[in-house]
Formats: C-alpha cells, structure tokens, sequence
C-alpha cells in the first residue's frame, strides 16, 4: 500500500469498496462492527493516506503540471473515501440472507430468455441469454461475481458423462481489457452441473455467444453488446437493477452477492434434509467442509480433517446437480 502512494498511484473504487467491507468486520471475530467503529475505521485510514499523499506529493512541488496532476489523482480517491463514509452503514444488517422462496421462484421466472416472457427486462435475444446464464451461475452454483466474470470457455466440460466447469485461482489478471480487473477470493474449485444446466450454458456457447460483435477476439464467456470485450466490474449489477426497476418488489433484495447467498442457503437446507436424524453438534460437523468446498473457503478448523477431500467433492457435486435440478424443473413445471 505504502508503495501506491509513493508512486502516486490512487486507490480505485474496486478497492475502496474492498477496503470498506473489510472496515465492517472485527479482526478477531468476523462479525460486523457497530456504526461508530465502522466510520472511525474509514476516517484514520482516509486521514492516513491523506498524509502520505500530500508527503510524497512534495517532490513535484518545482512542477506544476506534475502537481496539479498529482492533486486531481488524489481527489479522485478522496471522493470515493468519501462515498463510501456517507453511504448507510448498518452494523446488524442481514447481508447473509438470500432471497426468500417466494422470490426464488419469481427471479427465474422473470428472467427466463423466451421470447414470449413479457416481464423480463433486457430487449434484445442475446442480451437475455447471457444475463440468465450469467445470474444463474451465481444463484445455482454459488459463484461470486469476480469469478464469473473470469470464467472462459476452456474453463467448460459440456460433453460426456460429467459435466463441471472449473473456478481457477489466479494471483493477477493480466489480459482482462478493462480498466478495473475483477478478481477470485475464495480458493479455486470445480463446480458440478446438471445435464440441463449443462444444455443451457452449451446453448449460449454455440448459438447465441457469437452474435455479440468481435466474439472471436475473446475467450471470455460472457461478452459486452457494446465493444465485444468482456464485461465490466459494475456491470452485474447495473444489470440487476435494470430488473428491479421492472420489478420495485426485489428493491434492496437483489444484488450479485445476494444470489450467492440464496446458493448457500439452498445447500444449507439440503445440507439439514441430509443430515436431518444427527443432533445439532454432529450436524453442524458434517455440514461444514461441504459448505466450505462448494463456497472455495478455507477451512476453519480440524473438524473438516476428519473427512477425505474425495469424499467432500462427490458429496458436494451431489447436492449442485439436486439443487440446480430442482430449481430448473420447478420452472419446467411452470411453463
């Protein structure tokens, strides 16, 4: 960090962001802190890199181009330090929760490509398709954004008898054309899908991926209508709110992280139907290392040692392919 700043190099938004959820979490605990300490928190590091700046900022002082330069860099990182200390803070807010099943069923619903269904949002035929899979990989394989923006099309087995995709871990994006790169926090893992899950990515693939202008430039899955590039850090949820305003129900409800949530709790359920004659304890010891690979999160504790990183998977590849089956046959089911 301190060499950011010595380079004059500001802080982007992505990373102020970062750096704001961070400042909602205790060290020790990992539970949201109260309102007070949140902004105490974002104030000493706003006041901080404020000093560091303006130090290293002196060596262009027989410059004023460079200065001035200088000074414009660090108003723009002031201004989202700002933002973020403005905007509402709620140190017990449910961020965990996702979508309830009543509004599982209707964001399927509304965002199913066919031409005939008037209530979904986006106009043209592509556009529809690359937003379903997209918002599909997020609330039934429990992607985080990041890492389905990454998501390229060698990362795809379609074929055969078992059929995943793979979440890499990858230290640095270098060939991702934006001027924000997303990024992959949890560790890497392979993701099991279900046949008709399987059909539908194959679908985009083959059909509809290569109506987007420049398609064979990228290997990225899901590309920009506009440029052909892959899509921006902000785009996913502007998306998502082209839809809430559609549907004002979904209002403060719906976001990227919202739909991973409604993963988690969908295999947290399964996850208590499977286990549901042990006792809480011996439970909640043998739901957390499938929770912990099927979320690419780092183990914990010792408990999850006492099962096989083989046994892990196949239970966790189980429980993708049940529930992205009976969320997509329950949509069958509707039509």
């Amino acid at each position: 960090m301190i060499q950011r700043i010595v380079d004059l190099v500001p802080f982007t938004i992505g990373e102020i962001e970062s750096f704001s959820s961070y400042c909602g979490y205790g060290l020790q605990s990992g539970e949201r802190v109260g309102e007070n300490w949140y902004s105490a928190r974002m104030r000493g590091a706003r006041k901080f890199l404020e000093y560091l700046w303006l130090f290293y900022e002196g060596q262009y002082s027989r410059n004023i181009q460079q200065l001035k330069a200088a000074k414009r860099l660090y108003e723009r990182m002031d201004a989202g330090f700002k933002l973020y200390l403005k905007s509402p803070y709620k140190g017990d807010r449910k961020d965990k929760i996702g979508l309830t099943p009543e509004l599982q069923v209707k964001f399927i619903t509304i965002i199913d490509p066919d031409y005939s269904n008037k209530s979904n949002p986006w106009k043209s035929s592509k556009v529809k398709w690359r937003n379903y899979i997209f918002l599909l990989l997020l609330m039934l394989a429990g992607n985080r954004k990041g890492e389905t923006l990454l998501l390229k099309l060698n990362d795809f087995q379609l074929t055969g008898r078992r059929k995943y995709f793979d979440i890499l871990k990858n230290t640095d994006v270098i060939n991702y054309p934006r001027a924000e790169s997303p990024s992959v926090k949890t560790y890497g893992r392979q993701v099991e899908l279900h046949d008709d899950f399987a059909s539908l990515i194959e679908h985009y693939i083959v059909h509809v991926r290569k109506e987007f202008e420049g398609w064979q430039r990228s290997s990225y899955l899901f590309l920009s209508c506009r440029d052909g590039n892959p899509l921006s850090v902000q785009t996913p949820n502007s998306i998502l709110n082209e839809l809430i305003l559609r549907h004002p129900e979904f209002s403060g409800l719906l976001s990227p992280h919202r739909l991973r949530n409604t993963f988690h709790d969908l295999l947290n359920q399964a996850l208590d139907k499977k286990f549901k004659g042990a006792s809480g304890l011996s439970r909640k010891i043998m739901k957390a290392p499938i929770q912990e690979a099927a979320g690419g999160w780092a183990r914990n504790s010792d408990m999850p040692d006492r099962y096989s990183r083989g046994s892990i998977q196949a239970k966790v590849a189980g429980l993708q392919v049940l529930l992205q089956e009976e969320i997509l046959r329950s949509q069958e089911n509707k039509q």
